[in-house]
């Protein structure tokens, strides 16, 4: 009895350890990287930039989560869903949250905008060079856009679980979830005062779907709706 004691504290330690490391590579390597990578340009992404964030960052990031969470955590890829859920369920989620997000954008984006200067032009510049070669603006719209939308949503996720697993309280969680926001918001640095706000208020809205329903395919498709659809709004608008 003492050895199987002694075995689960060990065990318990090593996951803990685990975790921390875990998330100190993600933090370091995706969130803080990039962050640093942007105060140190001091200007918006160029259209080539943009694209190879999309192309390259993206999938580096999703192999990055998959290496720690196999061979560091010891989990499969598919405990990032942290609660039971089937496709139809996870697939309403989707609507319900993408509705959510738009709702949101409509209120906040009016009042960002009278209260901080919108500096962005670049990935609206990006958005139309991008409708003129319609085969390249559907890869853009497809792959690349889910690619980036699962890339941080994977980010996100994964993240969250691995500092909940070391702060299980309910105020660690929320803290978690401001932090991981903040982090969030900060990636947008290069897009000016008003995506970074919106950014933020944007991933405490799916840290806290996290939080409650644990799932997270509904988090990669809203995220790539809710950007596709802005997208071809921007469009319709500036063209």
């Amino acid at each position: 009895m003492q050895n199987k004691a002694k075995e689960s504290r060990l065990k318990v330690k090593r996951s803990a350890s685990h975790d921390m490391l875990a998330a100190g590579i993600g933090v370091v390597t995706l969130y803080l990287g990039m962050i640093i990578h942007l105060i140190s340009k001091g200007r918006p992404l160029s259209n080539s930039e943009y694209i190879f964030y999309l192309a390259v960052i993206s999938p580096l990031t999703i192999a990055i989560i998959f290496l720690l969470q196999r061979f560091l955590i010891k989990e499969d890829c598919r405990d990032l869903n942290l609660k039971e859920g089937s496709l139809p369920s996870d697939l309403l989620a989707t609507l319900i949250l993408s509705m959510v997000l738009f709702v949101a954008n409509i209120i906040s984006q009016p009042v960002l905008s009278a209260i901080l200067p919108d500096t962005d032009t670049g990935v609206r510049d990006l958005f139309l060079a991008m409708s003129e070669n319609p085969v390249s603006f559907m890869v853009f719209l497809g792959p690349l856009v889910l690619l980036g939308a699962a890339s941080e949503e994977l980010m996100r996720a994964f993240l969250l679980s691995r500092f909940w697993n070391l702060w299980s309280s309910l105020p660690g969680k929320l803290a978690v979830v401001f932090v991981s926001a903040g982090l969030f918001g900060l990636l947008h640095l290069s897009r000016g005062p008003v995506h970074v706000v919106w950014a933020t208020i944007y991933g405490l809205l799916m840290a806290f779907y996290y939080l409650r329903f644990g799932r997270i395919l509904p988090l990669i498709l809203a995220h790539y709706l809710t950007n596709a659809v802005q997208i071809l709004i921007t469009l319709s608008v500036v063209s």
